[in-house]
């Protein structure tokens, strides 16, 4: 046989073996990519926090003009839910509702029914779970035992235990495998550890609050040894908290956060991975929409979009709108009885700056508690209060708590000792999105210092006396000056008759000195009732109430 025919033999053989080879290699790479886009999964994930009890659209707390549009409630969230499943980019995907807690406590109906009204909502809502936040215990735990009986989502807490047993919260779990396309994804919710101390300590007394970090760092490395390919926390830690959980934590992929009713446009990067954070803001009037892609393989895409949910935009779902007037109907009555008119906005204002929201209850705790000053929490003036008829509701919604007057007998000193606690937290420069949200929620722009919320005692809002401080100053050291409204000066040895809350006085935002003083009288008044006593005999707001505070290191003015 010659050379060349030998050669064409050889290259004939070459080239079959290549061409099956080939088809085997192709058919592999076939396979590959089939099985990596058959894992492939797309979740679209909706989010709300600190929703309390607003199941209904309300006034646009940010709107300027006497017309404030309608926003928020579970009707449209559920409208935007329905909107989005219909858009062809998310065929396939899998839909969530996540909520950060902070779903009890707020208005009249979740009062009325002592959260009820919100596991029935959740419920019909579909929430794919919840997390805890501090006020879900406003009416105590046993309270809380018996309404999450109805519930028919998870909820998720693995860093709240109950002391007499050692074990979780009987109704709660650690976390939530959700799985879709192959792809699985782990939630693990938290509950913030200052439950503890800005709660009622008797609806607390028997929950211990652990430190997450390391709780969630062991639970994130089960679930993905376990299969997870992403891991979400479900979070009422706050968003400082959140940040700096990320520099301790290992594992979390994502952080859908709450508590400090914080509305945020786009993810917060954190962490040595720059973990995303999402915070989704209060009362139901925005949700976050956040898309996830995964295929296990490639690092997942992510996306996040803030909505502001303005009834008109988004329009309401029946079914939910129904439910939500059949809660509401027989309340409308009470409510929305006038009992004042306003001529001027009362904003509720920074920590650490004027409160002129705050001064219009403590001056009613003051009047009808036959007190010389009072002093109130910055947490318990909820709401500002606008221009026009005040009703019921509009009291309510300012002062949502079953908090009653309690009255305190002080010297002089210890009342400066005790606000120099108030003043002792660390200081926030007013950054640019301090700034935004200062002028959007309480028409106030300001710079400076101001105090940060929820780090040991709370900022107290004063009635009766006039406090000039300096937080440029070492703490315990701040304060100035300390006169009456006639520019008195509040004299260290002399007795006066202060008027406080009772969860104050209850020890709670950290005022755990309060509860030492022996002369102490309870009332039965609440505060809320005070506050309707007081403007229904003032009849009509003339103008905004004297400040009170003067903080040298914070400039602030209120517009009209």
């Amino acid at each position: 046989m010659k050379k060349d025919n030998l050669t064409r033999i050889g290259q004939g053989m070459f080239n079959n073996i290549f061409k099956k080879s080939s088809s085997v290699l192709l058919a592999g790479l076939f396979c590959f990519f089939v099985t990596a886009s058959a894992d492939a999964a797309e979740f679209v994930i909706f989010h709300t926090s600190d929703v309390h009890g607003a199941i209904n659209a309300h006034d646009d707390p940010t709107a300027k003009g006497e017309f404030k549009p309608l926003m928020g409630g579970y009707a449209v969230l559920q409208n935007l839910i329905n909107k989005t499943k219909e858009k062809a980019e998310y065929k396939g995907a899998r839909f969530m509702y996540f909520d950060s807690g902070d779903f009890f406590q707020g208005t009249p109906i979740v009062d009325r029914t002592k959260g009820g009204v919100m596991i029935d909502m959740l419920n019909k809502l579909g929430a794919n779970g919840t997390t805890l936040g501090n006020h879900e215990f406003d009416y105590s735990y046993e309270n809380l035992q018996k309404q999450m009986i109805e519930k028919k989502f998870p909820v998720l807490c693995c860093n709240a235990f109950d002391k007499r047993t050692g074990e979780l919260l009987p109704f709660a779990t650690e976390y939530a495998v959700f799985a879709h396309d192959g792809i699985k994804i782990g939630v693990i919710g938290v509950d913030t550890p200052e439950t503890k101390w800005i709660s009622f300590e008797k609806n607390v007394e028997n929950i211990e609050f652990r430190d997450p970090v390391p709780i969630v760092t062991a639970l994130a490395k089960k679930l993905k040894k376990n299969g997870c390919d992403f891991i979400i926390m479900l979070s009422h830690l706050g968003l400082n908290a959140d940040i700096e959980f990320l520099k301790k934590a290992e594992g979390v992929d994502l952080i859908l956060g709450g508590h400090t009713h914080v509305v945020k446009q786009d993810f917060v990067y954190a962490g040595p991975n720059n973990t995303p954070i999402v915070h989704s803001g209060c009362s139901c009037e925005h949700a976050s929409v956040v898309t996830l892609d995964i295929d296990g393989i490639s690092k997942p895409k992510m996306s996040v979009k803030s909505v502001s949910l303005y009834q008109k935009d988004i329009g309401e779902d029946g079914f939910i709108k129904n439910l939500s007037e059949d809660y509401l109907k027989d309340l409308r009555s009470e409510m929305t009885k006038v009992i004042c008119q306003n001529k001027v906005n009362l904003y509720r204002g920074v920590a650490g700056g004027n409160s002129p929201a705050g001064y219009l209850v403590g001056d009613a705790m003051r009047t009808v508690g036959k007190a010389d000053m009072a002093f109130l929490n910055f947490g318990g003036c909820r709401k500002s209060i606008y221009k026009g008829n005040i009703t019921v509701e509009d009291i309510f919604m300012v002062q949502p708590f079953e908090n009653a007057i309690e009255i305190v007998k002080m010297t002089g000193a210890e009342i400066k000792h005790v606000y120099e606690l108030s003043l002792s937290v660390p200081t926030v420069k007013m950054g640019d999105e301090d700034k935004k949200q200062a002028l959007e929620q309480f028409n106030c722009i300001v710079d400076g210092l101001r105090l940060e919320v929820g780090a040991g005692y709370g900022f107290l809002i004063p009635s009766g006396v006039k406090i000039y401080f300096d937080l440029s100053k070492p703490s315990m050291h701040r304060i100035t000056k300390m006169v009456d409204m006639n520019d008195k000066e509040i004299e260290d040895n002399k007795v006066y008759k202060v008027a406080f809350n009772d969860f104050l006085v209850d020890g709670g935002d950290g005022f755990a000195i309060l509860k030492t003083f022996p002369q102490k009288e309870k009332t039965d008044i609440l505060v809320r009732d005070a506050v309707i006593r007081y403007v229904e005999e003032l009849k009509v707001i003339e103008k905004v109430p004297a400040n009170r505070v003067f903080n040298a290191s914070l400039t602030e003015e209120f517009l009209e």
